[in-house]
Formats: structure tokens, C-alpha cells, sequence
């Protein structure tokens, strides 16, 4: 016994720094991510508008806001998608507006909304396809591209809608966003089944990681034989149908297909969220559960400023702020990165 028990002591002192060790460095890679940020300023502004009004931590509002925040998260999961791997798209707005208005008109002509829904998917898709070909065989710069195809489709819009809002629709189709399941709104469930399948896409995939490595180095991903060209396709593709889809959505909550809707506001609202959420304007980085935070953080903000009846203005300027923030971090996350390397 007396020559086993130095032995015992010894095997526990060597491990209790390892075990403290891991645990540091565990606790360093959760406080590095930008979600653990952007959580702690949501928590901040929930206490400051808490104290302003106690009725922002109702259940009723936080409903509302992960309700407001389920449009700008849709749509934020393909455009994230497109900047990791290299891309940008500012039609998304415009494509958010489209894919509304031809799925209303549809159903106001008795067309049965799943078919409905289809069709407006699929305009979105296609605007998809025609930003890929003229950015790949015109060689336009992306913003230009996209800036371009964005006030075509205005035009289109008010063309089709004649400048007027499309109504009214089946119950059929408004349920779908005006309904409840399990508490929560239909539509908040959506964007988790959504969300759940890009996080997949992007984490657990070969195209995930194809993704990634188009949008870190574009000529290395080229060198090692990446299908380019049809990666940037289904980019751009996957962008344009969740605009679509984040405009049928939103066109079922309110019970109308808004030809105001979308627009230039939407598109930088949801580029905003993006690049908050941590992915990085340069590509190659960024996850969905940062866009998420973000879509909140966004929401969170506006809904705040309006419980705590404070003016609009400040909500920009918080905004703002928060951008600069966020890319002035992702620069430094970047250093570390190739510093680490």
C-alpha cells in the first residue's frame, strides 16, 4: 500500500491541469464566437428596455419578436450561404417582392395554393439563374449585377400588381401564417425546420464544405478542381428561392401580396443581419446560428426602441453602429486565424 499511493497522487496531479486546460480552452472558443456577442448585447437591451417598460419580457412580445425576426432569418440563410461562398446579391429585396405578388395573383384566380407556392418558388429560382449568367458569361461584378436585376424587378412588380396590393386570399394559404402550433407561430416553426436544414447544408455536407472553400480562396478552389461554376449556380439559385419564400411567408402572415413590401430596406436589413451574424463579407466564414442571432438582434432592437417609446431615429443609429462593429471584429477574427496558422 505504501509504495502504491505516491503513484495514485501523482496520476491525479498531472491530470487536474490538462482537465483545467481543456476546460479554458474550451471556454476561450465559446467567448471568441461572434453569436456569444451578439447574445450578450440582446441580453443587455433586454434589461435596458426591461427597466423602461416592464411588459417587454411578456411572453406576448417576445412572441412578436421572434416573429418579426422569421422573415429577415428565411431570406438570411441563403444570402449567408452566398457570401461564404464568395458571392453577393442585391436583388433579394426585389426577388422577396416577386415571388409574393405571383403566388397572391395566382391565388386570387383560383389556382390551389400549393401550386400556388410552387410557381412563385420557382420565379425566385430562376431570378437565381439569370444573376449566375450574367455575372459568369457577362463578367459584371456581382453588386452591379445584382443592383441591376434589383430595379428590373421593381418595375416588373408594379407592373404585374398594376401598383396595388393583391387580395384577398383563400384561408387556406393565410393560415398557413397567421396560425398557431404548440404556442409558437406557424411561421417560427418554419424558419426552425429551415434553419435546422441549412445548418446541415453548411456544417455536415461535402457542398458545405465546397462552400467554404470557394469563398476562402477562390483560385486554390479552382486548383483543386471544384466545380465553380455550378457551385456559384446553386448559390445563387438557393438565394433567390428563399427571398421568394420569405415573401409567400410573409404574404400568408398578413393576408396580402404587398407590392410596398420588400424592397431596398429588406435587402440591407437582411444583408445587415448576414454580416452581424458573422459571416464575413470576404467569404469563407460565417454559420446559420449567427444569422439567427443576428435576424434577432435586429428585431430585438426595433421592438425595444417601440416598447420603450423611444424614436425611430436611434434605431438606425444602433444599427449602424452595430455593422461597423461587426466587421471591424471580423477583421480581427481573421488576424487570429492566420496568425494561428
Amino acid at each position: 500500500m505504501t509504495m502504491t499511493e505516491p503513484v495514485v497522487t501523482t496520476t491525479i496531479s498531472e491530470e487536474q491541469p490538462a482537465e483545467a486546460g481543456r476546460l479554458r480552452a474550451a471556454m476561450g472558443r465559446v467567448l471568441l464566437r461572434q453569436e456569444t456577442t451578439l447574445i450578450l448585447v440582446v441580453v443587455l437591451i433586454a434589461v435596458v428596455a426591461t427597466i423602461r417598460n416592464p411588459d417587454f419580457l411578456t411572453w406576448t412580445n417576445i412572441t412578436e419578436i421572434l416573429r418579426s425576426s422569421v422573415i429577415y432569418f428565411v431570406m438570411g440563410c441563403g444570402a449567408a450561404l452566398l457570401v461564404i461562398g464568395g458571392g453577393l446579391d442585391f436583388s433579394v429585396g426585389a426577388i422577396f417582392t416577386i415571388g409574393a405578388l405571383t403566388t397572391c395573383l395566382l391565388l386570387v384566380r383560383d389556382v390551389p395554393w400549393p401550386i400556388a407556392t410552387v410557381v412563385g418558388l420557382a420565379v425566385g429560382a430562376a431570378i437565381g439563374v439569370l444573376n449566375h449568367l450574367v455575372i459568369t458569361y457577362w463578367h459584371v461584378p456581382p453588386i452591379i449585377a445584382t443592383l441591376g436585376t434589383f430595379f428590373i424587378l421593381l418595375g416588373v412588380n408594379n407592373q404585374i400588381s398594376e401598383g396595388v396590393d393583391v387580395l384577398p386570399l383563400p384561408d387556406a394559404f393565410t393560415v398557413l401564417g397567421q396560425g398557431t402550433s404548440l404556442g409558437l407561430p406557424n411561421i417560427v416553426w418554419y424558419a426552425l425546420i429551415i434553419g435546422v436544414f441549412f445548418w446541415f447544408l453548411l456544417e455536415r455536407t461535402r457542398f458545405g464544405i465546397n462552400v467554404r472553400a470557394l469563398g476562402g480562396n477562390r483560385q486554390a478552389a479552382i486548383g483543386n478542381g471544384l466545380r465553380v461554376v455550378r457551385l456559384d449556380l446553386a448559390l445563387y439559385v438557393i438565394a433567390g428561392l428563399t427571398a421568394a419564400l420569405a415573401g409567400i411567408v410573409y404574404a400568408a402572415r398578413v393576408g396580402a401580396g404587398q407590392v410596398q413590401a420588400g424592397g431596398s430596406s429588406t435587402t440591407l436589413v437582411v444583408i445587415t443581419a448576414v454580416l452581424i451574424g458573422g459571416v464575413s463579407l470576404f467569404g469563407g466564414l460565417g454559420t446559420i446560428t449567427g444569422v439567427a442571432v443576428g435576424a434577432i438582434l435586429l428585431s430585438t432592437i426595433d421592438n425595444a426602441l417601440i416598447v420603450a417609446q423611444i424614436p425611430p431615429l436611434y434605431n438606425n443609429i444602433v444599427i449602424g453602429a452595430i455593422l461597423i462593429g461587426a466587421v471591424g471584429i471580423d477583421h480581427l477574427r481573421r488576424r487570429r486565424l492566420y496568425r494561428a496558422r
